[in-house]
């Protein structure tokens, strides 16, 4: 009478989810198609939202209202960006996710440089002395509270750096420059989203 071995079925079927896995992470593309959109559409919320701030009121542009409204974009778009890759792959490591997430945020950011550039070096040209004498105004009703009036050269390093800032080089310099709060959000995103394979099929959150 032959012999019935239990592991055989046990063995197929480690063996099938391995060869699952495997060639879902073979076959995934690095960066998915519809992140680049993703991104593009929360870089045209972040822009429209600033040329609306500008329409209203110039001054709205120094508002506190940017950073609440850049951070709600950024997020919502690598949330967007981590379910669909989870709900299309079934499965996303914390790495897999951190890259895509950052990538996705950095693009939206890209619309507040593209923005700046937008309207500093085509729409209104002049008003770039306007807005860094804002800036400085700022600078120095922040001095004053903290009774610094007596350090004159913040006022000035204020200025010069506000006026390399609207510069093309100085756009690119702060976009890159934002990655460390994006990789910041990004990892606590990831944390959140990932999902790891299960040990016997199917998949865990």
């Amino acid at each position: 009478m032959p012999e019935v071995s239990i592991l055989g079925p046990i063995r197929t079927r480690m063996l099938k989810h391995d060869t699952d896995v495997t060639e879902m992470l073979t076959m995934r593309p690095a960066i998915p198609g519809f992140l680049l959109g993703h991104g593009a559409a929360g870089a045209g919320l972040v822009l429209m939202g600033y040329l609306l701030a500008y329409l209203i009121r110039f001054e709205a542009l120094l508002g506190q209202w940017s950073t609440p409204y850049v951070l709600t974009v950024v997020v919502s778009v690598m949330v967007m960006v981590l379910l669909t890759v989870r709900k299309e792959e079934g499965m996303l490591s914390f790495g897999r996710a951190f890259g895509l997430s950052l990538l996705a945020g950095f693009l939206v950011r890209l619309g507040y440089n593209a923005f700046m550039l937008l309207l500093f070096h085509v729409i209104r040209p002049d008003l770039a002395d306007v807005y860094v004498g804002l800036v400085v105004q700022q600078a120095e009703e922040a001095m004053a509270a903290f009774n610094m009036i007596e350090w004159p050269d913040i006022a000035e390093m204020v200025e010069e750096s506000t006026r390399y800032s609207l510069t093309l080089t100085g756009q690119l310099g702060d976009a890159c420059a934002s990655l460390i709060w994006l990789a910041f959000v990004a990892a606590i995103v990831s944390l959140i989203l990932r999902r790891k394979p299960r040990d016997g099929g199917g998949f865990r959150g």
